[in-house]
């Protein structure tokens, strides 16, 4: 008999161990499972801005005024942007700016000669032959005779950095060159950025902008300041 209750507990430990087992495996995945989809721990979070990041359109805003919105491509004779924010954390800026300076002498009540350049009785300042018109007063360094288009290309590169409380994303941009227009300049070195009327040389440069997501789109802006000090703001257009 004592034998028979003996067998008897054993087979129903090994029933119980049997059922309790599975129980657990059960439990232990659904608890894993709600562990990934539990979007109220925090540090479960996405930051919205993993992946690679492209913008080729832009807004500017008149002393930050969000309503005195102009185009920025015309205002500042810019012909072609992008900026990328990369995932490793990196971003590279291109910025490209072409204008015809026989229009531009014309525009001021200029003649304009192919050879000669532009000349003004109104605004005698303007006499300029035509690479002197490109480079000295617009500092730009590409000159097209047969076009009479002035333009330079200029690419800056540097860090971002997102922090997703303030949903901000802080630019550190590499040493460039600022002319006097408040535009980055092709000028690579300190002397020569210098030698330009009012140009300045930054290193390291940060500029803060806030972003925030189209829910519709999936689209990401940013919104901060130009080169031009704190007079400007600018609205960069991010996808994907």
């Amino acid at each position: 008999m004592d034998k028979l209750i003996m067998v008897f507990k054993s087979s129903f430990g090994r029933i119980c161990v049997a059922l309790i087992l599975p129980m657990l495996i059960v439990t232990s995945c659904e608890e894993q499972v709600d562990d990934l989809w539990n979007t109220d721990d925090d540090g479960q979070k996405v930051s919205p801005l993993v992946g690679d990041w492209y913008a080729d359109s832009m807004q500017i805003f008149g002393e930050c005024i969000t309503d005195s919105v102009f185009d920025l491509m015309q205002a500042k004779n810019i012909s072609d942007y992008n900026l990328w924010l990369l995932s490793d954390g990196s971003f590279q800026m291109v910025v490209s700016q072409s204008l015809s300076i026989k229009d531009e002498c014309e525009y001021v009540y200029g003649t304009w000669d192919n050879e000669s350049g532009c000349s003004s009785s109104y605004y005698d300042y303007y006499n300029y032959s035509p690479f002197q018109y490109c480079n000295v007063y617009y500092e730009f360094d590409q000159y097209n005779f047969g076009t009479t288009n002035c333009s330079q290309d200029v690419t800056i590169e540097g860090t971002w950095v997102a922090d997703e409380t303030a949903s901000t994303v802080t630019l550190t941009l590499n040493d460039f060159c600022e002319n006097s227009f408040g535009d980055p300049s092709y000028v690579s070195d300190s002397d020569g950025c210098g030698s330009l009327e009012d140009g300045s040389w930054n290193a390291g440069m940060t500029r803060t902008y806030s972003y925030s997501v189209n829910s519709d789109s999936g689209t990401v802006s940013l919104d901060g300041k130009w080169f031009d000090g704190a007079s400007t703001c600018a609205k960069f257009y991010l996808s994907m």
